[in-house]
C-alpha cells in the first residue's frame, strides 16, 4: 500500500485490524508497537564533506560540541521511544535526527530533549536544543517563531476513539460531545471549524491525551494519524476511524533566522531521500506496522512556512 505525498501516512486500509498488520520482531524490541533498532541503518548514512561545515556556523557548533541536541520525545511508539532493555531511542523521527548527527559529526551522536508541543519554539529560540524532530507540523503562523526545514513526511489529522465506540466517523460527529487535543496542536482550531459545538478538552502531550481517552474525560480524542497509528498499535483497547481529514507536513524545527543552517539541513534531506536512505528508515519503524512501499517524501519547500 502506498499514499501520495499529499497523505503520506497510513489509509483506512491499513489500519482496519492494525493489531494484525504489521508489526515487529519481539527480538528487536521489548516495547510494543516500538521501531526496530536502527543501527544498521546508519552504517549507510552519508557525511558531509569539510566544506560544508562552514566556519563560524551552527554546523561547526555542533561538531565541535560532538553531539547533536534534539528536542524530541523519549514515549513517542514507532517515532521517537526509548527502549527500555537497550536504552536507545528508536524510530523514525529519532534515526532521522542520528542520521543528520552522522552528516555533521562523523558519528550519530544524539542528545534527546524531552519536549512537549508548547516549549518546542522556546527550546529553540533560546538554543537549548539544535532541532525539533517531533511530529511538528509546518504553519505559517509557528514559521514566525521558528524556522522550518523540510518538510520530511506528510500526515493528517484523524480521530481515536475507545474500541467500541460508535457513532464517530468523522469530525462532524463531534459536535456536541467532548474532545481531547493536544495543547498547541493544529487540532485544536480544526476541530473548532469542522465542529463548532464541540467541547475541546487540552493534555500537555500525546501520553496524556491517550490515558484522558481511557479515562473518559472526552469521547473521542484528535491527532496526527501517525501518532494514533502507533498508540492502537500499542494499546488494542483504542482504535482509529474514518480518514485523515487534513493535510499536515512535518517538518524539522530550527532556530528561527538561521538560513545557513536551513539550507544544509534541507540539502542532507535531499541527500537520503535520494540515496534511499529515508524509505529504509521508515520501513525500519512506520512500516513495521503499515503494510506496502515507503511513500513518496514531500517536495522540500513544497508548504507555506518551509
Amino acid at each position: 500500500m502506498k499514499r501520495v505525498a499529499a497523505v503520506a501516512a497510513v489509509s483506512m486500509a491499513g489500519l482496519v485490524g492494525l493489531s494484525a498488520c504489521g508489526g515487529t520482531d519481539s527480538a528487536d524490541s521489548a516495547v510494543p508497537g516500538a521501531a526496530k533498532g536502527g543501527g544498521d541503518l546508519l552504517s549507510a548514512a552519508p557525511v558531509a564533506a569539510a566544506a560544508d561545515i562552514l566556519p563560524g556556523s551552527t554546523m561547526e557548533k555542533i561538531k565541535q560540541r560532538g553531539e547533536l541536541i534534539v528536542g524530541g520525545s523519549l514515549d513517542a511508539p514507532l517515532l521517537s521511544q526509548q527502549n527500555p532493555s537497550t536504552g536507545e531511542v528508536e524510530g523514525f523521527d529519532a534515526d532521522l535526527g542520528k542520521a543528520l548527527a552522522k552528516y555533521i559529526i562523523g558519528q550519530p551522536k544524539v542528545k534527546i530533549v524531552n519536549s512537549a508541543s508548547e516549549t518546542r519554539e522556546a527550546l529553540l529560540s533560546n538554543g537549548t536544543v539544535d532541532v525539533v524532530f517531533q511530529t511538528y507540523t509546518i504553519t505559517p503562523e509557528r514559521a514566525q517563531q521558528v524556522a522550518f526545514a523540510g518538510p520530511y513526511y506528510s500526515s493528517g489529522l484523524s480521530i481515536a476513539v475507545k474500541k467500541g465506540t460508535t457513532g464517530i466517523t468523522s469530525p462532524a460527529d463531534l459536535n456536541g460531545k467532548t474532545v481531547i487535543a493536544g495543547a498547541n496542536t493544529p487540532a485544536i482550531p480544526a476541530i473548532q471549524k469542522l465542529a463548532p459545538q464541540a467541547k475541546i478538552v487540552t493534555f500537555g502531550g500525546d501520553p496524556e491525551c491517550v490515558q484522558a481517552l481511557k479515562q473518559d474525560r472526552g469521547v473521542a480524542y484528535v491527532q496526527d494519524e501517525t501518532l494514533l497509528v502507533a498508540d492502537a498499535k500499542k494499546d488494542p483497547s483504542l482504535q482509529v476511524v474514518g480518514s485523515p481529514f487534513t493535510t499536515d507536513p512535518y517538518g524539522i524545527g530550527l532556530k528561527h533566522g538561521d538560513d545557513q543552517f536551513k539550507k544544509f539541513v534541507n540539502d542532507w534531506l535531499t541527500k537520503i531521500q535520494g540515496q534511499g536512505l529515508w524509505q529504509r528508515i521508515w520501513k525500519n519503524s512506520l512500516g513495521t506496522v503499515v503494510q506496502g512501499a515507503a511513500p513518496t517524501p514531500p517536495a522540500i519547500g513544497s508548504v507555506p512556512g518551509s
